[in-house]
């Protein structure tokens, strides 16, 4: 009699095209804020997008139909957010590159309010820990010329900077500094 007053379970939204690694939600703690990591999905776009938005001053290099693709294609990829409560406030994208053979750190950005507080690492740590897992000896990644937090942030964490690829950014045709950290011993 009152089951239309029950109230329907809401479905949960299952990542897409995640063909690398089956990725487990982990909770971690970082300045007393207890953060999320899991996979992505296609409902976290939007998230994505502005993150994008506050790193790059309303520039986003990566639009909705870009996440779209990726994480709809049957690809190797994997897609991390991390989250407090329901709000996205960081991701990383990797990409397994065969013919290199590499983890490539395609994407990676952090809400200006929360970076310096270590979330980045705990990103890349995740991502030196997927590539040991898949058996990948290095991983690799391109930054900006201009992103020198960043480009001091690999330094520290191991990588070394491999070419500097000219002209590589379509939005203003600024130089990419290729990074490496090879895992092996």
């Amino acid at each position: 009699m009152f089951l239309k007053f029950r109230k329907k379970k809401k479905k949960k939204e299952k990542p897409v095209a995640q063909t690398l690694i089956d990725f487990p939600t982990e909770r971690f703690e970082i300045n007393g804020d207890v953060l999320t990591l899991r996979l992505a999905t296609v409902s976290d776009i939007p998230g994505l997008v502005a993150i994008q938005e506050a790193v790059y001053n309303g520039y986003a290099p990566w639009v909705s139909r870009d996440f779209y693709h990726e994480l709809t294609t049957e690809k190797d990829r994997l897609y991390l957010v991390v989250s407090k409560r329901d709000q996205v406030v960081a991701f990383i994208a990797l990409v397994r590159r065969e013919q290199i053979p590499d983890l490539h750190i395609a994407n990676l950005a952090v809400l200006p309010v929360w970076q310096g507080q270590k979330v980045g690492s705990y990103l890349i740590n995740t991502a030196k820990a997927v590539a040991w897992e898949i058996g990948l000896p290095k991983l690799s990644l391109e930054a900006r010329r201009s992103n020198t937090g960043a480009l001091a942030l690999y330094d520290r964490l191991g990588f070394h900077v491999e070419d500097v690829i000219e002209n590589y950014y379509v939005d203003n045709k600024e130089d990419a500094i290729s990074m490496v950290e090879n895992l092996e011993g």
